[in-house]
């Protein structure tokens, strides 16, 4: 499968979930002249090769039809960042919106089976950080906010905003945003039972 076509599918995958509502959202990968990347403005649940610009390191298209959205810098930015990342994949959920605002400072997951799912965990018994990041309409300044927490070797919440899941590959990336995602969920339905 092409670059093209396994990031189409896991636009789609992440759409149907609800994971990308009112064409929320934005989804990239790296290629060798830099990275294809969702225009701005496109349903997610219908997306096509000609929704997707091809752009480099710098977030100038270099192919293709629209315009990026405002996030594709910080796409860029992070493939910038760090040379393994290959893939950013980034949905707007009720779990991850709620919780990055609840907890701006970062959320701490413990005990749950799913976070051997996120790349070098062995253990649901270890306490790991899931970082939360402040927002910004400023892509520069956002970004400075990423690399003031850097590494985040799954990816990140932006407060009131968001997941922006990554990984060495497609299918990790997409691994991360669903274990991401679930963690989330289990912890914003437990955060009800404790009032």
């Amino acid at each position: 499968m092409s670059i093209q076509d396994e990031l189409l599918a896991a636009i789609s995958w992440a759409a149907q979930r609800g994971w990308a509502p009112a064409t929320g959202g934005n989804f990239s990968s790296r290629t060798d002249k830099g990275y294809l990347v969702t225009a701005s403005g496109v349903d997610k649940t219908c997306v096509t090769a000609s929704d997707l610009l091809l752009c480099n390191l710098d977030g100038g298209v270099l192919e293709g039809d629209g315009k990026p959205s405002a996030e594709s810098d910080l796409h860029a930015a992070l493939y910038r960042l760090d040379s393994t990342i290959s893939c950013v994949l980034h949905t707007h959920t009720v779990a991850s919106t709620v919780l990055s605002r609840r907890f701006p400072e970062g959320i701490e997951l413990s005990g749950f089976e799913m976070q051997k799912a996120l790349q070098g965990n062995q253990t649901h018994t270890a306490t790991i950080h899931l970082p939360v990041v402040p927002n910004s309409q400023d892509m520069n300044e956002l970004a400075d906010n990423v690399r003031a927490g850097w590494p985040m070797p799954w990816g990140f919440l932006v407060v009131g905003h968001g997941i922006y899941a990554v990984g060495s590959t497609i299918a990790e990336c997409r691994r991360h945003l669903e274990a991401i995602e679930f963690l989330l969920a289990c912890t914003l339905e437990e955060s009800r039972w404790s009032k």
